[in-house]
């Protein structure tokens, strides 16, 4: 009778889980197929959506595919969550269009909700007015169909240290502007963001001279970390999945900048620009490069 009782209990359990999860929108995460480091940067990204939304299914797209609706329609999704420049831009193509939130790129021509790579002005200059007040102001610098950084208002005054954003039309007129800052205009109290994007015999020579006039370089990228700029702030991938699966569950129309940034520190490039990291900022940093 009790083994009955307890039978008949655990049946009513899952029936009501199985109908609760039924009843939940399914979130399609669609992903591009990549090898390491890039595979674990997505898999943090997918945890912290996972994190978010209850009803999960993955769609890995391998590199050659351009058009996926009909792998997106063996999963009937209630939304998509669409990683990375091509798979997004995959995604967009196919009838689920307007149930597409995009995350991992950097601009959204399409205008569709996400949240961008991209940091924000004032988040930007709060983190160095925290780990770096001896920088006074910041140059950014860069290319306009690629936007590391979006301005919070055209008013630079209300930020500490003020931003100012550069633009070069292409990366030839972007890499004009950031040489002209970095041998001629930039002082030791200014920091000069470097675009993300910057190829790596450009970058190579722009550190040299930097170095040799102990300019502070800064990045988004992480890999320009060991080549010579002070510091970089990148996603924390973990919180943007949080981030992008709380958008997708919210069903909020908006393409959000990032709101949880790590940062990384080079102690040689600060040794030789003999710039002093207090030691409350030193526990900030996730990343510390001797």
């Amino acid at each position: 009778m009790v083994k009955g009782i307890y039978k008949f209990y655990l049946l009513f359990l899952f029936g009501i889980c199985f109908i609760a999860h039924a009843n939940e929108p399914l979130v399609l995460i669609t992903y591009p197929a990549v090898e390491e480091p890039l595979h674990s940067i997505y898999a943090s990204v997918i945890k912290g959506i996972e994190k978010k939304v209850g009803h999960t299914e993955r769609l890995e797209v391998p590199e050659a595919t351009k058009e996926i609706q009909g792998d997106i329609d063996k999963h009937h999704p209630d939304k998509i969550i669409a990683l990375g420049k091509r798979v997004a831009d995959a995604t967009l193509k196919s009838t689920y269009r307007n149930q597409t939130v995009i995350g991992m790129v950097y601009s959204n021509p399409n205008e569709s909700p996400g949240v961008s790579l991209a940091l924000d002005s004032q988040r930007l200059a709060s983190r160095l007015s925290q780990l770096a007040p001896f920088i006074k102001k910041v140059y950014a610098v860069q290319e306009s169909s690629h936007s590391t950084i979006t301005m919070t208002s055209p008013d630079t005054s209300i930020t500490t240290p003020p931003v100012i954003i550069k633009e070069g039309s292409d990366m030839v007129s972007t890499i004009r502007l950031l040489g002209q800052l970095v041998e001629q205009e930039a002082t030791t109290s200014d920091a000069i963001l470097i675009p993300a994007n910057l190829p790596g015999n450009i970058l190579f020579e722009i550190t040299k001279i930097a170095w040799d006039r102990k300019i502070i370089l800064l990045s988004t990228n992480l890999s320009h970390l060991e080549s010579g700029v002070l510091m970089v702030f990148y996603p924390d991938e973990e919180r943007l999945g949080e981030q992008l699966g709380t958008l997708a569950k919210n069903n909020k129309q908006v393409f959000e900048n990032l709101q949880t940034v790590n940062a990384g520190l080079n102690l040689r490039v600060a040794h030789h620009l003999t710039v002093e990291i207090e030691a409350s900022a030193l526990n900030q940093f996730s990343v510390k490069l001797k």
